[in-house]
């Protein structure tokens, strides 16, 4: 039985929805820990090095997770928009070990802050919503304009797209 109720489409991001905070992925590896910001309507993750967020892990697959910027509408009235991650590219073509979010293995999850999700057995990848505020311009200052490009630990490891080092994001000043 198909539950007609509710839906979830693709939609565009829109320049209103980048204006009242960033999404933010923080990814941590054995290599590195790092935060890329979501920018796109659609966002792929996986060790092809086509992907948006390329990562290194035995056990991901080349196209293990996508994040889409979704509406979901509720009766037809209600319309709420957020990111969904989905495994692999979705129901028919998903990911060999699957995804693990917040403990908990799913092929389809609305994105909430603080949601952690893992795959493989070295990657966990945190997502916040940071609005724009005061005390948050200077890290999303820092996002859009001062980034420092990862530099992989062997010359065999891919770069990652729209990735930013956040080890020395806030310097202490002296």
């Amino acid at each position: 039985m198909v539950d007609t109720k509710s839906k979830l489409t693709l939609v565009k991001l829109n320049q209103a929805d980048m204006a009242k905070g960033r999404h933010v992925l923080i990814v941590e590896s054995p290599e590195s820990r790092r935060a890329v910001s979501l920018n796109s309507h659609v966002f792929s993750i996986g060790r092809h090095p086509h992907n948006d967020l390329v990562i290194n892990d035995p056990l991901a697959s080349r196209h293990h997770a996508t994040v889409a910027w979704m509406r979901y509408t509720e009766d037809g009235e209600k319309a709420d928009y957020s990111y969904w991650i989905i495994d692999g590219k979705g129901k028919r073509k998903r990911s060999r070990n699957g995804i693990m979010i917040n403990g908990k293995k799913k092929s389809l999850h609305r994105l909430s802050a603080g949601d952690v999700i893992r795959i493989g057995t070295g990657i966990k990848i945190s997502y916040n919503y940071v609005t724009y505020t005061t005390d948050s311009s200077q890290f999303l200052r820092y996002c859009e304009k001062d980034r420092t490009g990862y530099k992989a630990a062997s010359s065999q490891q891919k770069s990652y797209k729209e990735t930013v080092v956040i080890e020395d994001a806030f310097k202490k000043e002296q």
